[in-house]
């Protein structure tokens, strides 16, 4: 069983991976993919339907290790979903990773 503390042992021995190769994430994950028939929930906001490949954490575990296994988490008295199936150009943004830019070339004046 996945406690807090534990999480927090792992964040801080910089071997959170252990974290998401554990049977009780895998499960959940594949749970939360399945749920949403393996849609990235962002691109389906925008009517773009992509596959989804990965379910990101809103409240991201090194900060609320409380929440790692939590499908949802309330705030100010309102409930919010934390965990949320992403493709993986959506979760590169969400983490801003690689200095995100969006899919697609931009074309200027100085393009020929």
């Amino acid at each position: 069983m996945w406690t807090e503390e534990r999480i927090r042992e792992l964040i801080a021995e910089n071997k959170l991976y252990r974290f998401y190769k554990s049977r009780e994430w895998q499960q959940l994950r594949e749970r939360i993919l399945k749920e949403h028939h393996y849609e990235c929930a962002w691109c389906k906001e925008k009517g773009k339907i992509s596959r989804a490949e990965t379910v990101h954490h809103m409240q991201w575990v090194k900060q609320h290790p409380e929440l790692a296994l939590q499908e949802w988490y309330t705030y100010k008295g309102k409930t919010y979903r934390n965990l949320v199936p992403l493709c993986h150009d959506c979760h590169d943004r969400a983490h801003k990773r690689m200095q995100y830019r969006p899919r697609g070339r931009k074309v200027n004046e100085e393009r020929w």
